[in-house]
């Protein structure tokens, strides 16, 4: 009868010569012949300002009669993501077009409600009405908006986030990417069998 044994450096052979058929990769998107990896995504960045989506509660106005404080709750507004504006000018409702572009709010035509407002509120509504007409720029600090007639010059507001609305929030990054890359592998062994019969 013949008895075949396989000994110890036969099997390292073996296993050898199958790593070397696999080869090896050193890394992702690296290897000993030069391969690299490249990086072949692109992130976006949101740009949404943070002023929209936010109920923005009137707390003063500046025109050219001075400061006007506004009354408690009653002056509010919230710019859309979708280039519109509704909220109140202290007594009548309003709603319209505004478009935020960078630190810029462009407001356009709005139409109100026609109440007979007594005295303050008809002051506030006067004052409001100016800011929120033309091109305005912005600023966001904490929970604070101040808004003010282009160029700084002419009538502003200061207003406040809210609290039931979510806070305003800096723009967010989004970004993805994929790698490819090579890599190869070399294998040498050794081994010694003997049979006997």
């Amino acid at each position: 009868m013949h008895t075949t044994r396989a000994t110890p450096g036969l099997l390292t052979l073996l296993a050898l010569t199958a790593l070397t058929a696999c080869g090896t990769d050193p890394g992702p998107g690296t290897g000993p012949g030069g391969g690299e990896g490249h990086d072949a995504g692109s992130g976006t960045v949101r740009t949404e300002p943070p002023v929209t989506g936010v109920r923005w509660v009137v707390e003063s106005v500046t025109a050219a009669g001075g400061k006007t404080e506004a009354l408690p709750g009653r002056a509010h507004f919230t710019l859309g993501e979708d280039g519109t504006v509704e909220g109140n000018l202290g007594c009548n409702s309003f709603h319209g077009r505004a478009d935020v572009d960078g630190p810029t709010v462009t407001f356009g035509p709005f139409v109100s409600t026609r109440k007979l407002c007594p005295g303050p509120e008809s002051e506030l509504e006067r004052a409001l009405t100016g800011v929120l007409e033309g091109r305005t720029t912005y600023t966001v600090k904490g929970r604070v908006l101040s808004l003010t007639a282009a160029g700084g010059e002419g009538p502003g507001l200061e207003a406040t986030a809210d609290p039931e609305s979510p806070p305003p929030a800096p723009g967010t990054g989004t970004g993805t990417g994929t790698g490819t890359g090579t890599g190869s592998g070399t294998g040498t062994g050794t081994g010694s069998g003997t049979g006997t019969g």
